[in-house]
C-alpha cells in the first residue's frame, strides 16, 4: 500500500498536507479529515486554515492511523504562509517535516520572484530522488497553496477551472482541476449543495531513484467536492475520491471542524 506518496501529489493537497511546533494565528480554524481505503481508516490529516485579506496561512498534519501504521508508517507536518497576487497566489515560506516509515525529512523553501529556493533539505537534494532542473522550478508553487488558490477561486467565481506547476523540493508535478457540476453529499448528517470537480497530477521531474519512470509519470486522477461548511472559511474539500495504489477506492472525508 503506498498510501502518503499518492496524498502527497497536488490533487490531493487539496489534500493538504503539514507543522512544526509553534503557535498559529488566533482566527485559524481547525479541520479534521479521515482517509479510508475499502472503509478502512489509514491517514487522519488536520489541517489549519486562516484567510486574510492580504494572505493566508496554512498548517496541517499528517498521520499514519490504524492498519495504516504498518504499511505506510509517518508523521508529517507542513506550514506554508503566502499572499494574494490579482494573477493568484505567492507563497513566502513553506516547510515540511517529519518521518517517513522510520527516516527523519525536512524542507524549508524561500520564494524569490518566482524562484523556489530550498533553504533546508534533509536527506540532501539528490538523495531520494532525480534533481529537478532550475527552469523547471519557476512559476511553481507549494502543495498547500495550490489549495488555498483553489478555494479562493472557488470562492470568486463559483468554479474550479485551474492548474499549475507544484514544486515541493523534490518533485516538481503539473497539477489542474476542472468543473464538472453541483451534487449533494452528505457532511455532518445532512444534504448539502458542493461544487465537484475533477483533479488530476503528473510527475514531471524528481522522480524517486528507483521507481519506475514510465508508472511515476502516469496521470493521477482525483474527484473532490467543496463546499462552504462554516463561515469562517472559503469552500473546503468535504469529500475527495481517487484509485488506490493497490485496489479499491481511497477516500478523504471531512470528519468536524473547530
Amino acid at each position: 500500500m503506498i498510501v502518503m506518496r499518492f496524498l502527497l501529489k497536488p490533487c490531493i493537497a487539496v489534500i493538504l498536507a503539514l507543522a512544526p511546533a509553534g503557535v498559529g494565528p488566533a482566527r485559524a480554524v481547525e479541520a479534521i479529515y479521515q482517509v479510508t481505503q475499502t472503509g478502512i481508516a489509514v491517514v487522519e490529516i488536520t489541517a489549519q486554515f486562516e484567510a486574510r485579506p492580504d494572505g493566508y496561512w496554512m498548517r496541517s498534519v499528517s498521520r499514519a492511523v490504524g492498519i495504516g501504521r504498518l504499511f505506510a508508517p509517518h508523521e508529517i507536518r507542513s506550514e506554508v504562509e503566502g499572499a494574494w497576487r490579482a494573477e493568484g497566489v505567492a507563497p513566502q515560506r513553506f516547510q515540511a517535516e517529519g518521518n517517513w516509515r522510520g527516516d527523519s525529512r525536512r524542507t524549508v523553501l524561500l520564494y524569490r520572484e518566482g524562484m523556489p529556493q530550498p533553504l533546508e533539505m534533509e536527506p540532501p537534494e539528490g538523495a531520494t530522488n532525480e534533481p529537478v532542473p532550475l527552469p523547471a522550478r519557476r512559476g511553481a508553487i507549494d502543495m498547500l497553496s495550490a489549495f488555498a488558490l483553489m478555494s479562493r477561486t472557488v470562492t470568486q467565481t463559483g468554479r474550479c477551472d485551474l492548474g499549475g506547476p507544484i514544486y515541493d523540493g523534490r518533485r516538481r508535478l503539473d497539477w489542474q482541476s476542472r468543473t464538472l457540476g453541483t451534487a449533494r453529499v452528505t457532511h455532518a448528517g445532512q444534504e448539502i449543495d458542493s461544487l465537484q470537480c475533477g483533479l488530476e497530477s503528473r510527475l514531471i521531474a524528481g522522480v524517486r531513484h528507483g521507481d519506475d519512470r514510465a508508472r511515476a509519470t502516469q496521470p493521477r486522477a482525483a474527484m473532490a467536492w467543496l463546499a462552504k461548511v462554516d463561515s469562517r472559511l472559503p469552500p473546503i474539500p468535504v469529500r475527495v475520491e481517487f484509485p488506490s495504489t493497490i485496489f479499491g477506492t481511497m477516500r478523504m472525508e471531512l470528519q468536524r471542524i473547530r
